[in-house]
Order: C-alpha cells, then structure tokens, then sequence
C-alpha cells in the first residue's frame, strides 16, 4: 500500500524544485572583475530586445585588459556599443579620470543623470542632431558606457540598460 503522506511529500518536493512562476529567473548574472570578454555579459543581446532596441548577438569583444571591454553588437538599428572598465584603476579618483576620458572620447554636450545605484551618470541622448545617444556611469572604481543609436526613446533606453548592468556588478 502506498503511503500517502510520502507521495504529497514528493510533489511538494518535485514543485518547489521545478516548478518556478513566470517570469522567475532561477539564477541571477554577476560580472566578476577582470573578467575579459566576460565583462560584456553585463548586457545581453535580449536586454537591448527589452528596451525595443534590435540587436541579434554580440558581434565582438576588444580588450586592452582583462579589466577593460569594448563590446560591438550586430543591429540593424545601428551600431551599439558598450564599453566597461572593471575596475577602471586602483582608486575612486583613477575611475573619475578615466570617466572624464570617456567623455571627451565620445565628445558632445553631456548631462548629469540621476541613476540609482551610481555614484555618476552623465548622457548626451538629450541634444538634437546626434546620430547616437551615449550615456557614461561611474560606480566606485568601474566605469560603463552604453551607445546606441538617437531617438525619442534614447535616454529610457539607455537608463534602463545602465540599470540593468549595475543590477550585474559583482558588489
């Protein structure tokens, strides 16, 4: 005879083990310092497709270093890069010079942006007359910056995917 309490004691085991509600994610992605190519796993092809920005795969990933990434993706929409420095230098003030050379790499006129979990967020999606909208973000010693191409959308878009890419940051 079978027991009863053991097999509801099974399904109960078997659902808190399989079964997860929509939209759960079972594991959550951390980027390590100084992790090469691996540092562009901060966003994936799918976080551009979230935020209504095409892109079908990570095209390429250049490295200076094992804590530096210049990720280019392939969209149709344009060209999409994003470029973290993890970690940008041995202190703060290292990552606020190398934040300040990514400005002026990118050039254009750029504003403050209050993003939550930043320690400083600056965009130029905001100017008329660019072909793209950059924003560049500072968190402690790592410095990000997220391309895409212009549009009405461009500065959600691009909080939104600075969001997700702190969410990422190994703390």
């Amino acid at each position: 005879m079978r027991n009863p309490k053991f097999i509801c004691f099974l399904i109960l085991l078997l659902n808190a083990t399989w079964y997860q509600p929509a939209g759960a994610q079972s594991t959550r992605t951390v980027v390590a310092p100084s992790s090469g190519k691996g540092l562009c796993s901060a966003l994936t092809p799918a976080d551009f497709k979230k935020v209504g920005i095409p892109v079908s795969r990570l095209q390429s990933a250049n490295l200076d270093n094992d804590a530096s990434a210049y990720c280019i993706y392939d969209s149709k929409a344009g060209k999409i890069e994003f470029d973290i420095f993890d970690p940008s230098g041995d202190t703060t003030e290292d990552a606020k010079n190398a934040q300040r050379a990514a400005l002026a790499a990118i050039g254009g006129k750029f504003n403050p942006v209050h993003l939550a979990g930043a320690d400083d967020a600056q965009s130029n999606s905001t100017h008329p007359n660019q072909g793209s909208a950059t924003i560049a973000v500072r968190k402690g010693r790592i410095v990000f910056d997220i391309g895409i191409p212009a549009g009405t959308k461009a500065e959600q878009q691009l909080q939104t995917l600075a969001q997700i890419v702190l969410s990422r940051l190994k703390q």
